[in-house]
């Protein structure tokens, strides 16, 4: 029987991101029924900065989950700009299954953007831990 503290450790840390996998999953399953107005600056913001998002979120929870295991900042940051960028991969090709859509390797760099901008911020806020100098601004920063 499984104790306790392994129960909440696999909400805490796992839960939150199979439930996010399985939202981009969802949304990915959606059928796409063509857009034929015209492509204005808002539409492509709204699209592209959904990918962004989506992958964002990702990254900063395969991060929390890669941070429990005390692996070094760095390694942090490698491994889960990987572990994002192939769910990227797998959801585009899941994307060729689905009527209407259809995968693009565009998307997959445009997913990457939300993936790096993740790892900047854990790398700003936990690495160079900026957000002390928000408090106190007589505080020098780590180097």
């Amino acid at each position: 029987m499984l104790k306790f503290s392994k129960i909440n450790f696999a909400v805490k840390y796992y839960l939150p991101l199979l439930l996010w996998i399985g939202v981009i999953f969802y949304l990915s399953s959606i059928p796409g029924n063509g857009y034929h107005g015209a492509r204005t600056l808002w539409f492509y913001i709204e699209r592209k900065g959904a990918h962004i998002f989506e992958y964002f979120i990702l990254a900063l929870l395969f991060i929390r989950l890669l941070k429990f295991y005390k692996i070094r900042p760095g390694k942090i940051m490698v491994f889960s700009f990987i572990l994002s960028l192939l769910y990227a991969f797998s959801d585009e090709f899941h994307q060729l299954f689905v009527f209407g859509r259809e995968g693009k390797i565009l998307d997959i760099g445009i997913d990457s953007l939300g993936i790096v901008l993740a790892a900047l911020a854990y790398f700003l806020f936990t690495v160079k831990n900026i957000l002390p100098l928000a408090k106190n601004p007589n505080k020098k920063p780590k180097t």
